[in-house]
């Protein structure tokens, strides 16, 4: 496993982290016994993984529960992130609710404090949400402030938004895109990296595989016709690559890490084996300027 900087927090993270969406096992494919989720956090360790991410909306909790469950008694040294947003329901992004969720979601995990808290999806929030009189950043910003939380960070799909929170404000150290970069779409790369890169804010990419559309969900999502739009680029894509060392994971991931800005991959592993897959590309080796060039031009 290779490390990076995580922005101005100057951790250094596994490039390939765990993202606590799937691993658990998801309510609408089947709940997984809890011994699941901890061989798979056992395995992540074991593979070098030190960075955790959660939210108290993946499993309505359970996420959070299994993650506090397989981390107490570690050793090793790791960061953990969760994010507050969703729940309590309706969670209306006012300082009371922030603290309600945070405080449950310490519970869940059975800590006193985390290294990471994250504003989940800034566009349900939008600017007054956000900044305006006693709403999310006032909690988050008394939350750091307690020492419950060693930083804070954002997360969204709305890319202008963040750029302009990140813009605007020095005090989140980390941003969270998804199905915004990958070998399928770049917008994130051309609206919010920038900036984010020249305020040393740590960026993460959730969904790295385009929510499996690039890996083992390829098939389930066509037959369903999810992200039917994205199926034109998706044949040039294969058919670039066809001649290329390795399958579309390996390079849907490569691709990523050859962007130096990039912080951290949030692997979606369900799976021992989509786990070991998602980290045996920490290796050193990047796609070529040239193959990315040529990515990029069927995708632009």
């Amino acid at each position: 496993m290779r490390y990076r900087r995580f922005g101005k927090t100057n951790w250094q993270v596994s490039e390939i982290a765990m993202g606590g969406s799937w691993f658990y096992g998801r309510p609408e494919y089947g709940l997984l016994p809890v011994a699941h989720g901890v061989a798979m956090v056992e395995r992540a360790l074991e593979l070098g993984i030190n960075y955790f991410d959660t939210a108290p909306l993946y499993g309505q909790g359970r996420s959070e529960k299994v993650l506090g469950h397989a981390l107490k008694g570690v050793d090793a040294p790791y960061y953990l992130a969760t994010k507050v947003g969703y729940h309590p329901a309706p969670f209306d992004y006012t300082r009371d609710t922030v603290w309600r969720g945070f405080e449950a979601s310490l519970l869940r995990l059975q800590r006193d404090s985390v290294d990471l808290l994250q504003l989940h999806e800034a566009e349900q929030a939008g600017w007054e949400g956000i900044f305006g009189r006693r709403r999310a950043l006032e909690a988050m910003l008394e939350i750091r402030d307690q020492g419950l939380a060693q930083h804070i960070g954002l997360t969204g799909s709305d890319l202008v938004l963040m750029r302009d929170v990140l813009a605007e404000c020095d005090d989140f150290v980390s941003v969270i895109t998804f199905l915004k970069y990958d070998l399928l779409v770049q917008t994130a790369k051309e609206i919010l990296l920038p900036t984010a890169a020249a305020r040393d804010v740590a960026i993460i990419l959730a969904s790295p595989l385009h929510a499996g559309l690039l890996g083992s969900k390829r098939d389930a999502w066509q037959e369903a016709g999810r992200f039917a739009e994205l199926y034109p680029k998706l044949e040039k894509i294969e058919a670039l690559l066809a001649d290329e060392p390795g399958d579309m994971p390996d390079h849907g991931l490569r691709y990523l890490l050859s962007d130096p800005q990039v912080s951290v991959l949030l692997t979606g592993a369900a799976t021992l084996d989509e786990l070991e897959v998602s980290t045996a590309v920490s290796d050193g080796r990047y796609l070529s300027p040239e193959l990315i060039a040529r990515i990029e031009a069927l995708t632009s």
